[in-house]
């Protein structure tokens, strides 16, 4: 397929309509900025089978990045890291580095009279147990662990990115962990933007034809 990104959004509240897709707008702005623009969006539920169909999906495409956001969380329905570890055949284990960290914001939310406990719980737990060969990255804002997973490549290296599917969450690990250690590259997309105003769309129809015929390899649109 080329250089890009796919991006998948799961979690049954948006496919139900009762949370808004903001995450995969915003990457899709940041990414163009970047050598891997969004060729493709997906959006699916809490289902292990969608998420093992989806990772197999994008593994043979070739697609350079995969970005799943959401199902990281510490309740049942948050079932992303045991499907994608399915998926790809590989073991879940606790890691204790994560788990550290999980105890070390439990203590902070206890001192702060959040939480009665300082022991981790199940759901806890449950955020620590990451695929082994998984790049656990670091989180600035919450508690779930984003990943890193190489996949399969005979050329440059290929990443599945797995992300939490909190806004402020994932903006600031696709900042701070993503972006300057992921996407960099040589070349990024370059856009030029015209704006008219009082002029009927269809005037377009034969400027861009014409330039779509002379610069066949640039993408042209008009966006009332």
């Amino acid at each position: 397929m080329g250089t890009g990104s796919w991006v998948v959004a799961i979690g049954d509240e948006l496919l139900s309509g009762h949370t808004a897709d903001s995450n995969s707008h915003w990457l899709a702005q940041r990414l163009r900025e970047t050598p891997y623009p969004v060729r493709r969006m997906v959006v699916i539920g809490d289902s292990a089978a969608d998420i093992t169909e989806l990772v197999a999906s994008a593994d043979a495409s070739g697609i350079d990045r995969v970005f799943l956001c959401g199902g990281l969380g510490p309740t049942p329905d948050d079932r992303t890291t045991a499907a994608l570890a399915a998926a790809l055949g590989l073991p879940l284990r606790e890691d204790s580095p994560t788990l550290d960290r999980i105890r070390e914001r439990i203590d902070r939310l206890h001192q702060a009279g959040r939480i009665a406990s300082t022991e981790p719980n199940l759901g806890h737990r449950k955020m620590a147990l990451i695929p082994a060969g998984a790049l656990v990255l670091a989180n600035p804002v919450g508690l779930a662990p984003p990943l890193a997973l190489p996949l399969p490549t005979q050329g440059d290296p290929r990443w599945l990115l797995v992300l939490p599917g909190v806004p402020k969450e994932l903006r600031a690990i696709v900042e701070q962990e993503i972006v300057p250690v992921f996407c960099q590259g040589p070349t990024a997309a370059v856009y030029a933007e015209q704006r008219y105003s009082g002029i009927p769309e269809s005037q377009f129809f034969p400027v861009l034809t014409r330039l779509a015929e002379q610069y066949p390899e640039v993408r042209f649109g008009s966006y009332p």
